[in-house]
């Protein structure tokens, strides 16, 4: 299984990669052609394709690195890096990374869970109702530097957390508003252990549908919700409604570079990458769009937004108990999602979107 996911990985970069590598090799360059020639070059792949959230991280990480190494080390982007029909697109990106196919990746956190790392589980938490403002707390190196030490035991290392968008389950077949909307339905969801399970806990069948098979099921009727972002969700071929004061949980992405490939870089080398990442994270976190921004959009463009009673976020918080049972047997994983919750409860920390209506 771990092979073939690699080499779908592979397979979708390879052409972007040898692209790339094929270039400066000509003679007679300029200064500024053979110093690009002379620079280190470093992939960094993502899942994402080049209008996401993570295209535009690993952009900003790209330019942050450029900087402060004047042009001596080049990040090689690779977007879109699992092939379509890859079902856990995430899990092939990083596995090709762990194998040192990629040098680096930003990869979600909910990935990690499959490869054996357990250190992000809080992460993936359902129902935390956590504002962006927290979220930027926790991905800050204080909190976020015990969970990338998970990924040494296999064979990476973190250079930072990076916040993304708030997921919602988004319906095409009126709100959910109990866990009964959902008893026995197709919900397409990107794999995660964590996600998953709590997707079960509702009753729902959780199912990647990678590229066209999501288009197909959506035009046969068989699946009855999407795991997404506001932003996402308004490019869907048809209109949705979600729950807007019960999001899912907080999608947060982790930066990682194979621990080979780091521990050959010269010293000056791994500090700039290192200052970049903080660069990058102070950078994304404080240039974030208010999800209330993206949730009117989404509004405007069609979709459309309910709220559920204290009585209706109850019911799900009951049906997602299992779930919080086997997260929190795990000390570190129950102290942070306690940490989490309490930063929920300041008055900037609650996560809630207003209703609207389609065009409003």
């Amino acid at each position: 299984m771990q092979t073939r996911m690699r080499g779908a990985a592979i397979m979708a970069a390879a052409a972007l990669v040898l692209t790339a590598a094929g270039c400066g090799a000509a003679s007679g360059l300029s200064q500024a052609d053979q110093q690009s020639a002379d620079a280190t070059v470093l992939t960094l792949a993502t899942a994402g394709g080049p209008d996401g959230h993570s295209a535009a991280q690993v952009r900003e990480f790209a330019s942050q690195v450029k900087e402060l190494s004047g042009g001596s080390i080049r990040i090689e982007l690779v977007l879109k890096a699992a092939a379509d029909e890859a079902g856990a697109w995430d899990q092939a990106v990083a596995q090709s990374t762990e194998g040192g196919d990629f040098d680096m990746a930003l990869i979600p956190t909910r990935t990690w869970e499959s490869e054996g790392v357990l250190s992000f589980t809080a992460l993936s938490a359902p129902f935390l109702r956590a504002s962006e403002q927290v979220v930027a707390k926790i991905v800050a190196p204080e909190i976020a530097g015990s969970m990338m030490a998970g990924l040494r035991p296999i064979g990476l290392t973190g250079l930072a957390l990076l916040p993304d968008r708030p997921r919602m389950l988004f319906s095409f077949d009126g709100p959910v508003t109990a866990p009964a909307d959902l008893a026995g339905k197709v919900v397409r969801a990107p794999g995660s252990s964590t996600g998953y399970a709590t997707l079960k806990a509702l009753g729902a069948s959780p199912q990647s549908l990678a590229g066209e098979l999501f288009t197909d099921a959506l035009n046969k009727g068989t699946v009855k919700a999407a795991e997404s972002s506001f932003t996402r969700a308004g490019t869907f071929p048809r209109p949705s409604t979600t729950t807007g004061n019960l999001p899912l949980y907080m999608k947060v992405n982790s930066l990682a570079i194979n621990t080979k490939t780091y521990s050959h870089l010269a010293a000056d080398d791994r500090r700039i990458l290192m200052e970049a990442a903080a660069k990058t994270r102070e950078s994304v976190s404080s240039s974030m769009v208010h999800t209330a921004d993206e949730a009117a959009a989404y509004c405007r463009n069609g979709g459309t937004i309910v709220a559920a009673t204290d009585e209706q976020i109850a019911a799900f918080e009951a049906a997602a108990a299992p779930v919080y049972a086997q997260l929190e047997k795990d000390s570190a994983t129950r102290a942070l999602i306690a940490k989490i919750r309490t930063l929920a409860e300041a008055p900037d920390g609650a996560f809630d979107v207003a209703p609207c209506s389609p065009g409003a």
